[in-house]
């Protein structure tokens, strides 16, 4: 027997390939630890709608991953390169990016950058008073 660690390798499929591109920028998990890209599927599209929060933008976000989503076997056979065949990768990362974005839009109340009341305010200025 050798005293040597054995590689890892994790199964990965279209949507959690992304993902998986992710956490392997950071490193790669050892032999028998536990693959942190099950937990960044989740947490990393929040944590980016958290900073993006927006009804508009996320909307779009989510449209063009739809397109990509529909369109990516054709794209890819066209033979997309580059940011594009990175865009076509991570069609499932942006649409939950989209997804969450719209969520987080609707809790700031914003739409392209534009503040609207759809729920109203408590928040009472300290210079009104009472």
């Amino acid at each position: 027997p050798t005293k040597e660690t054995p590689p890892t390798s994790f199964r990965t499929n279209a949507v959690t390939g992304a993902f998986q591109d992710i956490v392997n920028a950071y490193g790669i998990a050892r032999y028998r630890e536990l693959n942190p890209a099950l937990f960044t599927t989740i947490t990393f599209p929040f944590l980016f709608a958290v900073m993006f929060g927006d009804i508009g933008h996320g909307f779009i976000m989510t449209l063009f991953s739809l397109f990509l989503i529909v369109r990516a076997p054709r794209l890819l056979a066209s033979g997309a390169e580059g940011m594009a065949k990175n865009a076509i990768d991570g069609r499932y990362c942006l649409l939950l990016m989209g997804v969450f974005s719209i969520f987080t839009g609707f809790i700031y109340n914003e739409t392209f950058a534009v503040p609207f009341d759809l729920f109203g305010t408590n928040w009472k200025s300290p210079a009104e008073g009472d």
